[in-house]
């Protein structure tokens, strides 16, 4: 049997082999490449954020969740701005019936204030507490400081410098 003959003879299944690969071969590319879309859709990507804008209604919000970790953080980040760019205010944001018995006087909150140098501000432990109305974030600092923030709403605080002075919770 010659070439010519036996490519004759079997052409339509030869036809058919070739037809049912490329088939084969047009899936399995289609297969790869949708596969590799998936992968690089910005939905299920962590990489890559889309940002949707939505037009907010009259009293309308977004909630936040923020953890208490970071709540911590922003309080105290909020009092140490605070103490270092408007000390009167700083002196204000502490517990009336606390600065009274810990300082008297703005004059004697300023001093101690100014006294604070060399001091390690980065949170080294805190500790959230219910008491009754209020939540209580104690901080303490890399220095050893301790500040209590008694809140009763949000950005809503008085602040203690110690455990000692007065009772906290």
């Amino acid at each position: 049997m010659n070439k010519n003959n036996f490519i004759k003879k079997n052409f339509l299944v030869i036809v058919l082999v070739l037809i049912f690969i490329s088939l084969i071969l047009f899936l399995v590319i289609r297969e790869f490449r949708a596969s590799k879309d998936i992968y690089n859709d910005s939905t299920l990507s962590n990489e890559h954020y889309e940002l949707v804008t939505k037009k907010y209604e009259v009293n309308e919000y977004n909630d936040v969740i923020i953890s208490d970790d970071d709540m911590a953080r922003i309080y105290l980040n909020n009092y140490l701005n605070n103490m270092v760019y408007d000390t009167e205010n700083s002196y204000y944001l502490l517990d009336e019936q606390y600065r009274n018995l810990k300082f008297g006087n703005i004059s004697n909150y300023i001093n101690y204030v100014n006294g604070l140098s060399d001091v390690d501000y980065t949170i080294s432990g805190y500790f959230k507490k219910n008491a009754g109305d209020y939540i209580i974030y104690g901080i303490y600092d890399n220095s050893g400081n301790f500040y209590a923030f008694k809140t009763n709403g949000v950005m809503q605080y008085s602040v203690y410098l110690d455990e000692n002075t007065i009772e906290i919770w």
